[in-house]
């Protein structure tokens, strides 16, 4: 169902892009065209659209699916418009079906229609407004949810096609669960500007674990970005993350996200690795960097004990083969070093 003067569109259910779909006015079996000049209602692929919608449009529309194989498939769809009533700012019949959760209320419909922008929220009828409302593309975040939160939320939003600018409306009851409480995030570690010491070649886990509050929150989310492009986007060869969460004793709601490299190259010295952290109140990052692995003062005499071995090795070696060279000439050289003295009486 719909408002009148409101964009509206309707989908056949999914099938193989590469299918037919043809729509119909179900009581006159007149087909209904792809968009023309002018055109107020036309179809586009499994996709009816009504820019906007008029009372008369009230009605049942079929969507045929039309196979290879010659078969085809038939939906029937019911359209009903209401009109604006002074006073009323939803009628019963189009509210969307209730959103049971703890505080994160999604626009209804709203990807159905591409690039639309939400230009309001509404709580029964009135303007959303204040600090605890968080709004996002596509939904409304409520900040220390309260039982009176609890009520019919509505998103306004608009739709443009070809320059011409249509409003779209829906409406559904929230109803608030177990309530939770948010605190800003803290990253517990790894701490921000930390250095990290590495080989080049090894492999190498980044760790990072945040609190996000008390009991788990409606949007939390804990991750590595490596110079702002999500793991999910880099070499999968060389990068993978795993998550988990836990509660602390108090009911702290934590996450812990953990970074695998498989092996450290050159380019790592130059990136920035960033944990990202956050909940409905705000967003907490920590960059650390990567740099090679010095060697310690406690490594120094272990180094000193393999260079003085390999000398003495190396000078005993060059001992032998001068002997063996010059063996004769060290004799003689001997001998008239240490000629022995005659004795006379």
């Amino acid at each position: 169902d719909a408002m009148e003067s409101e964009a509206l569109v309707i989908k056949c259910p999914r099938w193989s892009s590469s299918v037919k779909v043809t729509w119909y006015h179900t009581d006159t079996n007149k087909i209904i065209p792809p968009e023309e000049t002018g055109s107020r209602i036309f179809s586009l692929n499994r996709f009816l659209w009504f820019l906007p919608t008029s009372r008369e449009d009230s009605g049942n529309y079929t969507c045929v699916i039309h196979f290879s194989n010659n078969r085809t498939k038939l939906f029937n769809m019911s359209v009903q418009v209401h009109p604006y009533k002074q006073g009323v700012c939803f009628p019963s019949q189009i509210r969307y079906p209730n959103d049971t959760g703890r505080g994160r209320i999604v626009c209804p419909t709203i990807d159905n229609y591409k690039n639309a922008t939400i230009i309001q929220w509404y709580k029964d009828c009135k303007p959303l407004q204040g600090e605890r409302y968080l709004k996002e593309e596509k939904y409304v975040f409520i900040k220390n949810l309260r039982k009176e939160d609890d009520g019919y939320y509505t998103c306004q939003f608009i739709y443009t096609h070809k320059g011409n600018v249509f409003n779209v409306s829906a409406t559904r009851i929230f109803i608030s669960e177990a309530k939770h409480s948010p605190l800003p995030p803290q990253i517990l570690f790894p701490k921000d500007k930390d250095v990290i010491e590495v080989e080049l070649g090894a492999a190498l886990s980044l760790q990072c674990q945040a609190r996000l509050g008390i009991k788990k929150p409606p949007m939390a989310a804990v991750a590595w970005d490596v110079d702002n492009i999500q793991v999910k986007y880099l070499d999968f060869s060389r990068f993978h993350e795993k998550t988990s969460f836990f509660e602390g004793r108090e009911q702290e709601y934590y996450r812990e996200a953990t970074l695998y490299i498989t092996e450290i190259k050159n380019e790592d010295l130059q990136a920035n690795f960033t944990c990202v952290a956050l909940n409905e109140m705000q967003t907490t990052k920590a960059t650390v960097t990567l740099q090679l692995k010095a060697q310690s003062e406690a490594d120094l005499p272990n180094i000193l004990l393999i260079v003085g071995s390999l000398v003495l090795l190396v000078g005993m070696a060059v001992s032998v083969i001068l002997y063996q060279s010059f063996r004769v000439d060290i004799v003689l050289l001997y001998r008239e070093i240490f000629q022995p003295y005659s004795v006379k009486d």
